[in-house]
């Protein structure tokens, strides 16, 4: 009888283990969550202990920002592709005052700290032919444009992030205008709603908020929305409105209307990359998976036919 219940009583220790251990994790999340929340609402004041370690952090990143910016000066001459840079530079999140300066000198700290360890390391091994002097000036290249192209790829992930939040956003702005709220009231609604699924979306719905509080007008503010985001869909959307209030029609009509576009966009997009997955599949397959497959195939009968012809 004793064995039969063992299995039973094993199986209900394992239960309430896992369900404590899942329980006191949650617990624990939960009030680090809880404390972040309330040192960042009170600014540290409530946690004097680490409010040391804080401004300690804030003060070394603000030299080492400065030390890029007062480096990439030396760098940064031209004005002309300073706007450019600094435009693409916003639409990618990053702003920062000094950013374009600042983007430089890491492209110039980065040219010359890539290459330095593989340097010392043939100068301590006494290798310093020309192949190595040639192959450390490529690594100063690779270094040099490495911001670069981090910083197309975060442009490029920011704008897919808030393409692919904007439809739901759209959604709650049809929602709050055809309960009776204002433009500038929905604006500060959605954005109090969307924290939490798009930051960058709430972000720049803050900005706008804060150009509407400060005198901006309506149209102003919404093509400096178009322009921080450099995103199509909010470019259209920004049109739209703007258009709506002018002819005086329906905004929430218009809204919907775009919503409705933006998602049947979204899916021919997904379906063009499904489409697209054959193609680009086909060369890993030959390179990677077919030679194996040969090998598998193939093999036991070429080992048989060589003993064959050995014997």
């Amino acid at each position: 009888m004793s064995q039969q219940i063992y299995p039973y009583v094993m199986m209900g220790i394992t239960f309430i283990s896992f369900a404590l251990l899942t329980y006191g994790l949650a617990t624990y999340n939960y009030q680090r969550r809880t404390m972040r929340e309330r040192y960042r609402s009170t600014d540290g004041k409530a946690f004097p202990h680490l409010r040391g370690r804080t401004a300690a952090a804030f003060s070394f990143k603000k030299r080492f920002l400065d030390w890029l910016s007062n480096l990439g000066k030396l760098t940064l001459k031209d004005k002309a592709p300073r706007t450019e840079l600094k435009t693409t530079l916003y639409q990618a999140g990053f702003r920062h005052p000094n950013a374009p300066a600042i983007y430089f000198g890491l492209r110039t700290l980065c040219a010359f700290l890539l290459p330095l360890p593989f340097m010392f390391l043939n100068i301590w091994r006494g290798q310093t032919a020309a192949l190595s002097l040639m192959l450390g000036c490529l690594l100063a290249g690779g270094g040099y444009f490495l911001p670069n192209y981090i910083l197309r790829v975060s442009l490029r992930r920011r704008q897919d992030r808030l393409d692919r939040s904007l439809p739901d956003v759209l959604d709650l702005m049809i929602v709050s205008m055809e309960a009776g709220l204002a433009l500038q009231a929905t604006l500060v609604r959605v954005a109090d709603e969307v924290r939490d699924i798009s930051k960058d979306l709430y972000k720049e719905l803050q900005f706008t908020n804060a150009e509407l509080r400060t005198g901006s007008s309506r149209e102003t503010a919404l093509k400096n929305l178009a322009e921080r985001t450099g995103v199509q869909s909010v470019k259209s959307l920004v049109s739209l409105m703007l258009q709506s209030g002018k002819m005086g029609t329906s905004i929430a009509d218009a809204l919907r209307t775009h919503a409705d576009f933006i998602r049947v966009q979204r899916t021919q997009k997904a379906e063009e990359i499904a489409a697209k997955m054959p193609v680009k599949i086909l060369f890993p397959m030959m390179l990677c998976i077919m030679p194996a497959l040969f090998i598998v195939i193939l093999g036991p009968g070429a080992l048989r036919i060589s003993r064959n012809l050995l014997k």
